[in-house]
């Protein structure tokens, strides 16, 4: 963990394992969130943003009096981002900490394994990052509550994109595991509805733990593709980026729509100038974009928090987890299972991106998506996404 997020987190009380005391009555007691993100292995700078995001809504929640007058106390376990450790420390949340709630996860394997348990439980689960639409369909159940948006509406909106494009010659580059084949499904199903003539040439799937790129990049290339989708998420664009620009690909390439959040500030930075220009990526929320004062509020919390100009997008998802389990509780006017779940079906929420709607059906959030093009830009000395556009989710979910 890097110093500055190792410092966001144990400034606030996100570690904080003590127990309620005993003498407090059940509607004096401290309401406990238990939070599983990855804080160690490869995914883990994605999951230190998400559980400061969380615990910024947590400060927040406690400064203003707490929900219906208690205090909040925070559990962060670490998930590790496989599925396993998810599973475990979801457990010990329930079991050890005895926690009301539970939110988070990062990968779509972890978010499958974190809603078994809230089943297994009988415990709210609201998630915060993963995208797999099984999880609000074929393993939905009645206590997974979904904030991030899912695979149908990324894949979808990438679909909306690469037709606004022109492109006729598509080859895909997608994980071989739940969240890649999950959004080709998506893609496909948008490019359907939208009557589109653009024909898939070339379909290859690179393992989630591959680090040589080399097969698939050069696949694409021998493909005839002037356009392709990519599902390389997060931190693991950065190597994939670097090798494909090697072999000339995003030159060759007209058009390439990369899901996965790699238009996030945190990539841009990373990569600098190995960021390639005019490729279309996504992310969860833009510091300079759009310019609300809701949004601008956030902003500069979190400005504050992380001590930078220009702050990373991944703290918004567990922030937003937390916004909805909030507002589902204050709805509720309680924190009984039963009462939040009624409450949380069909609400609508206030978020710094704009108001959220629960559906009742599959307890999904409306969580658009945000898409810029990659440019430079002469004030940063990082690339940009310009122009920005956000592609609702109310027609793809």
């Amino acid at each position: 963990m890097n110093r500055r997020l190792r410092l966001a987190l144990l400034g606030a009380s996100v570690f904080s394992m003590a127990a309620a005391p005993a003498a407090l009555a059940d509607d004096e007691r401290p309401i406990r969130i238990g939070a599983a993100y990855p804080l160690t292995g490869p995914a883990a700078f994605n999951g230190e943003l998400a559980a400061v995001g969380h615990e910024m809504m947590v400060d927040k929640i406690n400064e203003a009096g707490g929900i219906l007058g208690r205090q909040v106390e925070s559990f962060i376990r670490d998930s590790q981002g496989n599925p396993a450790d998810a599973t475990q420390a979801a457990r010990d949340l329930v079991t050890l900490d005895d926690v009301d709630f539970l939110v988070g996860g990062l990968t779509s394997a972890e978010g499958l394994a974190i809603s078994e348990v809230a089943l297994q439980e009988e415990i709210i689960y609201i998630a915060a990052i993963p995208k797999t639409v099984q999880m609000s369909e074929e393993n939905f159940h009645r206590y997974m509550f979904r904030t991030a948006a899912n695979t149908n509406t990324e894949g979808g909106s990438a679909a909306i994109l690469l037709d606004d494009l022109g492109a006729e010659r598509i080859c895909t580059v997608l994980y071989d595991y739940a969240y890649g084949h999950d959004l080709l499904k998506g893609f496909e199903a948008q490019m359907e509805r939208l009557g589109s003539d653009a024909e898939i040439v070339a379909q290859t799937w690179p393992a989630l733990d591959v680090t040589d790129y080399t097969p698939y990049i050069t696949e694409v290339m021998g493909a005839g593709c002037d356009g392709v989708f990519a599902g390389i998420w997060g931190g693991t664009f950065v190597p994939f980026a670097k090798q494909a620009d090697s072999f000339g690909m995003f030159d060759q390439v007209e058009h390439f729509v990369g899901a996965g959040e790699i238009g996030s500030q945190e990539i841009m930075e990373e990569l600098g100038d190995d960021m390639p220009l005019g490729v279309w990526g996504n992310s969860y929320e833009v510091w300079y974009y759009p310019d609300t004062p809701e949004h601008n509020e956030y902003v500069e919390e979190l400005r504050q928090r992380l001590d930078t100009e220009y702050p990373a997008s991944w703290p918004i998802t567990g922030y937003m987890a937390m916004q909805a389990l909030v507002a589902g509780i204050e709805t509720a006017g309680s924190i009984d299972t039963d009462e939040v779940i009624g409450a949380l079906e069909g609400l609508t929420f206030d978020s710094p991106i704009g108001p959220q709607t629960i559906r009742e059906s599959d307890h999904q959030a409306n969580r658009g998506q945000f898409w810029g093009q990659v440019a430079d830009h002469p004030d940063y000395d990082f690339r940009i996404l310009d122009p920005v556009r956000y592609i609702p989710a109310d027609d793809l979910m």
